[in-house]
């Protein structure tokens, strides 16, 4: 049986907060954070002398991180995060596609999703949602001749509604169409088998579900969509030297870029922060991901009753588990902010978004802190 008393130990914020911010960023369990401190002291006594090394570890972590998601490590790298991953996508499409050609989103996407293709002048078309979901049907309503790409989030990160990916995934390949995913709000929680929904680009910051802090953002990518289009942007790790040398220092002499997801390694990254994750993955993996998302049904479903028998609004679609994570919102009407810093005022830390009240729940999260919040609902 799962020891979620220990587990609550390993985050020394539990002592004085009760933290319902974890889809803002998660807090580091302490064999993260010595990992972290382990991996710069290496840095602080030995400099370079490991960055070979360091660099199979990080091929291995990417490898770890490919067996999650049904795929393998050459598909998967990390950039800077998912605002900076999107751009690259919407440049290689500026690149390689002439207009007119459309891209569906969702209206309630978070925008590092949305805002690298605005900018560059791709037509963007939002889907709307209703009841807070977005039902499949309604996307595929939305294709027309020109559309390129659907852009969605595994985990919409203003209600916590989860997507069926494998469905939707299935319909869009049926069409030809491309599918990106945004999985910061869900992974490593919920791991998607990228081959079953047929995803062409996955990404994923990981300061949320990753408990690493700002490491960047996982970067997936299928060979097909590699070749169909190149990354705009290229630096010296980008470049296969084939083993000849580390480094291709020629100078107006023709190189070939990696093949791999390598290709997006323009150059050097925090390493040393990146590897730390694996620390958190072995964590993770070690509780067991399942157990991870019954524990969070658990808390949930409690949270979701005690709501309802304050006869409290509930935003987020909670009436089916497949559609559900780790976030709950509600709303108090006009009241959300004053509650929001009424609970901060005793150290109950809640999100605000989109006008409403967002409640998410982690794995050192107990029935306790969910009792808290209730009381505070809880007419005197």
């Amino acid at each position: 049986m799962t020891d979620w008393d220990k587990i609550r130990k390993d985050f020394p914020v539990t002592k004085n907060k009760t933290y319902f911010l974890s889809a803002a960023m998660s807090p580091i369990p302490i064999p993260v954070f010595n990992a972290i401190l382990q991996e710069y002291r290496t840095l602080h006594e030995l400099g370079e002398l490991n960055f070979p090394k360091d660099m199979e570890r990080f091929k291995k972590l990417c490898g770890d991180i490919a067996e999650l998601m049904n795929t393998n490590a050459d598909n998967i790298t990390f950039v800077q995060n998912t605002s900076t991953a999107m751009s690259l996508l919407a440049l290689s499409f500026k690149n390689q596609i002439k207009p007119p050609f459309n891209i569906i989103s969702m209206q309630d996407e978070f925008p590092s999703s949305t805002v690298g293709f605005e900018y560059l002048g791709i037509k963007m078309r939002y889907a709307q949602p209703l009841n807070a979901r977005y039902p499949i049907a309604s996307i595929l309503d939305m294709i027309d001749n020109h559309t390129l790409a659907v852009i969605t989030s595994q985990v919409q990160y203003a209600t916590g509604f989860q997507q069926n990916l494998i469905a939707l995934g299935k319909e869009l390949r049926s069409r030809d169409i491309l599918f990106f995913v945004n999985s910061t709000q869900a992974f490593p929680f919920y791991p998607i088998d990228v081959q079953a929904a047929h995803i062409d680009v996955l990404t994923a910051s990981l300061h949320k579900w990753g408990l690493t802090g700002h490491i960047g953002t996982m970067f997936f990518t299928t060979p097909e969509f590699r070749e169909l289009f190149p990354t705009p942007c290229a630096g010296w790790l980008s470049i296969n030297t084939k083993g000849k040398s580390f480094i291709h220092t020629g100078k107006n002499i023709p190189f070939h870029l990696h093949s791999t997801a390598h290709c997006y390694d323009s150059g050097t990254f925090n390493l040393q922060a990146v590897l730390a994750f694996q620390t958190a993955l072995d964590y993770i993996n070690q509780i067991g991901i399942t157990i991870i998302q019954n524990r969070i049904i658990e808390l949930t479903d409690y949270l979701i009753a005690g709501l309802r028998k304050l006869n409290i609004t509930i935003i987020s679609p909670v009436s089916e588990s497949e559609e559900r994570s780790a976030i709950v919102s509600f709303t108090l009407g006009n009241n959300n902010k004053e509650f929001i810093d009424a609970c901060a005022q005793q150290h109950i830390l809640l999100s605000p978004r989109d006008g409403n009240i967002r409640v998410s729940v982690n794995i050192f999260n107990n029935f306790a802190d969910i009792d808290k919040l209730l009381r505070c609902l809880t007419p005197d």
